[in-house]
């Protein structure tokens, strides 16, 4: 016990007014109080208790030594509350839902360096495009989820942002790798496999095209950003995703990445959001932080 046994036998008389009942109370010999109580006042020097017909009665240094007491204990339970509330801190399973785009790099560094740091929470990942991440934390599924710019839904808390800007995605030998960047309009008939419209990064695409008045040559559609890489290093067709959707393959050198020259993709973002009315978890609190405070690190 953190406490002295002495003092919380002596609180418990204070307030019972004898030893018997105090003895009732804590299911323990009197005698075994006694001996506490009398040990307390040898060791104070003072008389602690007035003993009468009524009962026993603190005199003025049993008043001190209660005060004493009473602090003790409120701080004591202050002490309890938050080493509990930091083993949940610590404890827990969290729920993230994310745009397949981070998994290559940003979640995959993310969840490792968490098993590491804090190894009694245990996160479940799940990927989808950004509207079917918004929507799974809107019905409570998820705590938290990372989507490809803004908070599409207004029941979203936005808790992060970090800048993603969109490259054109090509293997090394395609006439366009030698760039240093491209514009909107050097992409027209530009042969291209994109994301289905799922994903925030094929309506930025949509957007900038349009306004631009450029038309790609699709080649194919896909929900997976993996084959969307695959393609574009096994073959001469381009493909549009932020660095860290592809990282594994720059390091490589299987891909190159050519900046887009354009205001609205190179401003592209991710946007880490949960739901206004949920009440987040200890351990889903401080995921929270944590991806918060990693994304401001890699913000740029």
């Amino acid at each position: 016990m953190i406490e002295s046994t002495a003092l919380r036998y002596f609180r418990e008389v204070t307030l019972r007014g004898s030893i018997k009942r105090a003895a009732e109370s804590l299911r323990i010999a009197p005698s075994a109080i006694s001996r506490q109580v009398q040990g307390l006042e040898d060791e104070l020097s003072a008389k602690l208790f007035d003993r009468g017909a009524r009962g026993m009665s603190l005199t003025g240094a049993g008043h001190l030594l209660y005060r004493y007491a009473v602090e003790s204990q409120d701080k004591l339970d202050r002490i309890r509350v938050q080493v509990e509330e930091f083993d949940s801190l610590q404890r827990g399973q969290v729920k993230l839902a994310t745009v397949e785009g981070l998994l290559a790099s940003f979640v995959s560094d993310f969840v490792v360096d968490l098993s590491k740091a804090y190894p009694g929470i245990s996160i479940t990942v799940t990927t989808a495009g950004t509207s079917g991440v918004a929507e799974m934390v809107g019905r409570h599924e998820v705590d938290l989820g990372l989507v490809f710019g803004r908070a599409p839904r207004r029941d979203l808390i936005e808790l992060a942002r970090m800048r993603q800007s969109l490259c054109l995605m090509v293997a090394p030998d395609h006439p366009m790798a030698a760039r240093e960047y491209c514009a909107i309009k050097d992409l027209a008939g530009l042969r291209v496999i994109l994301p289905d419209l799922s994903f925030g990064i094929r309506q930025e695409i949509d957007r900038a095209c349009a306004k631009a008045n450029v038309e790609l040559d699709v080649y194919s559609e896909t929900n997976s950003i993996a084959f969307l890489r695959t393609i574009a290093v096994k073959t001469r067709i381009g493909t549009f995703l932020p660095r860290d959707s592809a990282m594994p393959e720059l390091l490589a050198g299987t891909l190159i990445a050519v900046p887009l020259r354009d205001k609205r993709l190179e401003a592209t973002q991710v946007t880490l959001v949960r739901l206004a009315t949920r009440n987040s978890t200890p351990s889903g609190l401080r995921v929270a932080q944590l991806l918060v405070e990693r994304m401001k690190e890699r913000k740029s």
